[in-house]
């Protein structure tokens, strides 16, 4: 079916907001807010902290619009159209902001190829879904009997508009997009390449691509503003399960239930029960843990004997299994993932592991880790090989993800300018020996002493993660050392994470930056302290944690705006 959006439709750039619409703009939406942030700290660091963010960005205008990221939109048009977006033209990420991009949400705009792109997107998945003739009736409330028949065309702006901008529409919204339908479709003959093309419409809005924050007077407190319902439906959906609202929560939503923490806590823990949430805890995880480049993990099989096309899928499947065993199953203390020796091994990675395999057995099964000494996930070889060279481990690499991303020491963003960087040692040597040229320059020595010391303690794995007694026949020193505590081997590291004072403050960092898409702010502190007080309170569990953020002061409101 040809789809044709009339030249009625025109595109608009307002302060760097997509603004597709019939006529006019749809409302003066201001632009996304927010500084250009700093670079992913496991590429370039940032100096030493206890896992509290080194400093809270001032809090004025945090309120405005936010980016839906590549994995909330494509879950967003799957559930508005009942389509699947595989396949579909591809279309503009949102640059990461600390590896995360739904921490870059919040300053993210579009350019102007990427409104092309977006285009394209709204195209195929509308031409997928009206070509199907019970979809396209499932997405209808009515059939129109003629290419004017501008009641039906209201009706599906009214219902499908809805839910596309998570909102009531406008009665000028509702005109608007149904003279889209009539016109369109006078001009093609056809009545559902109206619907189609409005459908189109639609997903091009900023009302769609972003998440409305303006927030309104709270009653409670003159100091600050809180999201209305519609709004707190958005944001708490796409925190919880990172797709749009459901019938449910829009419901919640219509009768102004989502403005207190009561009314939230209902809706929260009713998602976090939900399929969708058990994938966004994994989608989180799986960022934390940097696991994206197991999908495309590559060795030499000569180098590397139990290398094959499968491992890396696998090894990632091993790590967020057992995430979303102990978050959703077991509610357990988060730090276990220290120090547990069971993890989830399908019959390749029992035969990688040296674990026995139960006779009989399918698919991923969870199994004690005997044959090797590797607790926790700094013993799985994805999270490991995830972090190393093709040919051989790096220390470095390895000590940087731990300290950055586990217990949130900050260290400077990029070595002086003038920084002479001496040649590599060579010869046969071990990453030990190759990796003192370090301590022989004070500005190198100065982050690398620190990051090499915990990353030669899991010189035991190869860079796939095998573990092996000695690097091509050269003894091993597994020693490590952080922050002045010396350990021996993962075990040793392992058991000090497990107890360190950091872990929990630096889990925060990210996991309430994702909650509200953005870096905490002076406006979050008193509710980032509370956070944490409540982690440990619940024993350390996930969960609860979850609904307590959902719940809290910082989720449920924003400073008053600038004028």
């Amino acid at each position: 079916m040809s789809l044709a959006l009339v030249s009625s439709v025109k595109r608009f750039w307002l302060t760097g907001v997509l603004c597709l619409v019939t006529s006019g703009c749809e409302g003066q939406i201001l632009g996304a807010r927010g500084e250009p942030q700093p670079l992913d700290p496991v590429d370039q660091p940032q100096a030493p902290s206890t896992g509290w963010p080194a400093q809270f960005a001032p809090s004025e205008d945090i309120s405005g619009l936010r980016r839906l990221t590549t994995e909330q939109y494509l879950a967003s048009t799957r559930s508005l159209l009942g389509v699947d977006p595989v396949g579909i033209p591809s279309t503009e990420p949102v640059s990461p902001v600390a590896g995360f991009a739904s921490l870059g949400a919040s300053s993210a705009v579009i350019s102007a190829l990427g409104v092309g792109k977006f285009e394209d997107a709204s195209r195929a998945l509308a031409a997928a879904a009206f070509a199907n003739t019970a979809l396209r009736s499932s997405l209808t409330p009515c059939t129109p009997s003629s290419n004017t028949d501008m009641t039906c065309f209201q009706d599906f702006a009214t219902t499908f508009g809805r839910r596309a901008f998570r909102r009531p529409l406008t009665t000028e919204e509702v005109d608007r997009y149904a003279t889209l339908a009539t016109t369109t479709a006078t001009n093609s003959n056809d009545v559902w390449a109206g619907l189609e093309a409005t459908a189109t419409a639609f997903m091009q809005s900023p009302y769609f691509l972003y998440l409305v924050e303006l927030g309104e007077p709270d009653p409670a407190s003159p100091d600050r503003y809180r999201l209305t319902s519609y709004e707190m439906a958005s944001r708490l959906s796409y925190f919880l399960t990172n797709d749009m609202p459901d019938a449910t929560l829009l419901a919640a939503a219509e009768a102004d239930q989502l403005t207190t923490p009561d009314g939230i806590r209902l809706q929260a823990e009713r998602l976090i029960a939900l399929p969708s949430a058990r994938k966004a805890v994994r989608s989180y995880f799986a960022n934390l843990y940097t696991l994206e480049g197991l999908d495309t993990l590559s060795r030499s099989p000569t180098i590397f004997p139990a290398f094959t096309p499968t491992i890396g899928a696998a090894l990632k499947e091993e790590t967020l299994l057992g995430i979303e065993d102990l978050v959703f199953t077991r509610d357990a203390d988060y730090r276990t993932v220290f120090d547990t020796n069971d993890s989830f091994m399908n019959e390749e990675l029992a035969r990688f592991y040296g674990v026995s395999w139960p006779s009989g057995a399918t698919g991923f099964q969870r199994l004690a880790q005997t044959a090797q000494q590797r607790p926790g996930i700094l013993g799985q070889a994805g999270v490991l090989a995830v972090h190393d060279g093709v040919n051989s481990t790096s220390p470095t690499k390895r000590g940087l993800w731990v300290l950055t991303r586990l217990v949130c020491q900050n260290l400077p963003l990029a070595p002086p300018a003038d920084l002479v960087i001496p040649n590599p040692p060579s010869g046969r040597m071990t990453a030990r020996q190759r990796l003192e040229v370090h301590d022989q320059n004070a500005t190198c020595a100065g982050c690398h002493k620190g990051m090499d010391a915990v990353g030669l303690s899991l010189e035991h794995f190869d860079a796939l993660g095998t573990w092996r007694a000695d690097d091509r026949g050269m003894a091993i020193d597994a020693t490590g050392v952080l922050e002045g505590k010396t350990y021996d081997g993962e075990p040793g590291l392992a058991a000090l994470l497990r107890q360190h004072p950091a872990v929990a403050p630096c889990l925060m960092q990210t996991l309430y930056g994702n909650s509200v898409g953005r870096r905490a702010t002076e406006f979050d502190r008193v509710t980032y302290s509370a956070m944490i007080d409540a982690f440990e309170s619940s024993g350390g569990r996930i969960k609860p944690l979850l609904i307590n953020i959902a719940t809290s002061d910082g989720f449920r409101t924003i400073p008053v705006p600038t004028p």
